[in-house]
């Protein structure tokens, strides 16, 4: 018999231009640990927006605390999380955390993979960035956001009018996911192989503990070298480790 714990690390740092400016981190991350479940989130305010880095750090509570709420609706053990009932729980808890502050002067995305007792995985991502996925036969699934008519400049956020319908989200079983890896667009936009960054990080992170694993990763978000280097950067991982029950 082997006994499953779910480990997660990260960091968060601030581009070039935010710091020379004196500007907050507009992203933000959060992992979460309970005897009732696991989950990682990241969120990257909009720019343009004066306070996006509290709706940033809103929308990380938002799905923690809402993961909480509808895994108390559920009836029996074996019952599956409605989404369309998370992403409504995500969004009631944002709106109330950013208060009093007017909701369009607070959008940010919001990507989450979290684990919350019914045997799946829920991913879900408003807005841009990068969610992937390493399965336990080694393939990964990722997805990015669809760009609204081609631009990349627009992007989906927490508002009070977002719906279900502008979510991606799909679930796994949880044997299935052998890690998830969570990215800013300050990361996701300058990953050309994104298949190799993957795997390649969980090779290099997979066996340190929690602490080092986000020590290292800060260190290298503050040495990223490619061109969006100006951007805020954040990455997030879940993953899974088994130990042997004796």
């Amino acid at each position: 018999m082997s006994v499953t714990l779910w480990k997660s690390f990260g960091a968060s740092v601030r581009g070039p231009g935010h710091i020379a400016e004196g500007l907050p981190n507009q992203d933000a991350w959060m992992s979460f640990h309970y005897s009732w479940g696991n989950g990682i989130i990241v969120s990257d305010g909009v720019g343009s927006k004066p306070f996006s880095n509290f709706g940033s750090v809103a929308a990380c509570l938002a799905v923690d605390y809402a993961a909480l709420a509808c895994l108390s609706k559920v009836d029996t053990f074996n019952a599956k999380i409605n989404r369309n009932s998370l992403f409504e729980e995500i969004k009631a808890k944002w709106l109330s955390f950013i208060e009093p502050l007017e909701p369009r002067d607070c959008s940010a995305t919001c990507l989450f993979a979290v684990q919350i007792g019914d045997g799946l995985i829920h991913f879900g991502m408003l807005g841009d960035g990068l969610l992937a996925v390493i399965k336990g036969d080694g393939s990964v699934i990722s997805r990015s956001e669809r760009k609204i008519n081609g631009f990349s400049n627009i992007t989906t956020a927490l508002s009070p009018n977002v719906s279900s319908q502008d979510w991606q989200y799909f679930s796994l079983p949880e044997e299935e996911c052998l890690t998830v890896l969570l990215c800013t667009d300050g990361v996701a936009d300058d990953l050309d192989d994104v298949e190799g960054f993957v795997t390649g990080f969980f090779d290099g992170y997979r066996s340190l503990a929690g602490l080092s694993a986000s020590r290292n990763v800060r260190a290298m978000l503050e040495k990223w070298p490619t061109p969006k280097h100006s951007d805020d950067k954040t990455l997030a991982c879940l993953c899974r480790e088994e130990f042997a029950d004796v």
